[in-house]
């Protein structure tokens, strides 16, 4: 008889507030930012003036995520603020993406804070599943510092799910037993999928609790959602359709994004902030030793809207240029009818092929001075810092360099498993 399937989903805790809390105890700070009203938050002038993330004892002021900092200070005025680091975030993901790999050869990250981990027939090494995890959550806290929750299930999806319950640094089960004790009271939005949108049309069915949806009647939900709909009311009673960690690895794909100081309305204006990023990702590919195969760009109006478009290059690259180029025919391609507030860049469906194979309108000696280039900008950069080698395209008026380091404010996405 085949084992039943098991999967935890470990989920960091506030994990932008937890790390950078860390890295401040790590500098020689005294007052743990996890222990009083405190949140990261960007620069307010810069329009990046909002709540990243809180900690527990601001979530009792009703500060959360998304709203502006000057709203989370008039329900709290003496919230301490810090700003996001994303570049020591990353390193905290890799962590425990590295302890995750000492436990199950299947480790699936779904975010840079979280990744399921399929844990079937383990228990010879690890125990039950719930001694498991919270050895798990022992090991984390003991070598990195920070607490994570464990939601332990048949299927990802649920274990997801499990993860959400209470919280910081517990461990969840939600076995398919337990769905119509443990899932079907909570409120239809605390379902995995179910947004704000989604909650209003279920509302206005009668529809209000996860366990009303898992009874609904199949054509009256895809009266409302199409073919949705059946997905929708699978989730409810527990059942998982696409895995929800079946994406693309996320080592093959290097982006980066970043919410600019005022929004855009038209293409030209966003050249210079495409070519940082694509400077940032490019030299981040060329790091690693890889090429990528895809390109593609990210938008965000300033109603929040997100769309993205890519294209497949002839050649895989990790040329700054050849990025930069096709970035700027995608951004032409695509820029909305409102204004641009979040611009992003990606190269995805990356390899370890160093070569480039030319065809007859290809200038190789032009190609190989442009990848010699490249590499000697990236090696000042590495000894000097990012303002040693900048492009003329990228000084502003007053002189001040737009460099791939300025980006590191912006949210830097290196991908392991899907397409940020």
């Amino acid at each position: 008889m085949a084992a039943r399937k098991v999967w935890f989903h470990v989920d960091v805790n506030s994990a932008f507030l937890s790390w950078s809390a860390l890295r401040l105890l790590q500098k020689g700070e005294t007052l743990d930012l996890r222990t009083v009203p405190s949140a990261v938050g960007g620069n307010e002038e810069k329009r990046h003036g909002v709540v990243l993330a809180k900690s527990q004892a601001a979530k009792k002021y009703g500060i959360h995520t998304g709203e502006s900092l000057f709203s989370a200070r008039l329900k709290c005025p003496d919230l301490i603020v810090t700003p996001p680091d994303f570049d020591w975030y990353v390193q905290c993901s890799k962590g425990l993406i590295a302890i995750l790999n000492d436990y199950s050869p299947v480790v699936e990250q779904f975010s840079i804070d979280e990744a399921f981990v399929e844990m079937t027939g383990s228990e010879g090494l690890f125990g039950p599943p719930v001694q498991a995890a919270d050895a798990l959550r022992e090991r984390v806290l003991r070598e990195l510092g920070f607490t994570v929750n464990v939601g332990v299930s048949v299927n990802r999806l649920l274990a997801k799910t499990a993860s959400d319950f209470e919280k910081p640094n517990r461990t969840h089960t939600l076995w398919p037993e337990e769905v119509p004790q443990k899932l079907w009271p909570l409120p239809v939005g605390n379902l995995f999928g179910v947004g704000p949108s989604a909650v209003r049309t279920l509302d206005a069915l009668g529809i209000r609790t996860v366990g009303d949806l898992a009874h609904a009647d199949p054509e009256v939900l895809r009266g409302a959602f199409g073919v949705r709909g059946d997905s929708l009311r699978r989730h409810a009673n527990g059942i998982e359709g696409t895995p929800l960690g079946k994406r693309e690895v996320r080592d093959n794909s290097y982006g980066n994004s970043v919410t600019l100081p005022q929004d855009l309305t038209r293409p030209e204006q966003a050249d210079a902030t495409l070519l940082a990023l694509s400077e940032s990702v490019a030299g981040r590919l060329r790091t690693d030793g890889k090429t990528a195969r895809v390109v593609t760009v990210q938008l965000v109006d300033n109603l929040f809207r997100r769309t993205s478009h890519q294209t497949v290059l002839a050649n895989p690259t990790n040329t700054t240029e050849t990025i930069y180029q096709t970035a700027r025919k995608l951004i032409r391609q695509m820029w909305p009818h409102r204004p641009v507030r979040l611009v992003g860049v990606t190269a995805e469906k990356t390899s370890a092929d160093q070569f480039e194979q030319l065809d007859l309108f290809t200038d190789a000696r032009h190609s190989d001075k442009q990848e010699k280039l490249d590499r000697a900008a990236d090696a000042l950069r590495s000894r000097f810092g990012d303002k040693a080698v900048v492009r003329a395209r990228l000084l502003d008026p007053a002189d001040k360099p737009v460099t791939p380091g300025a980006l590191s404010a912006a949210k830097a996405r290196d991908k392991r498993k899907k397409g940020q």
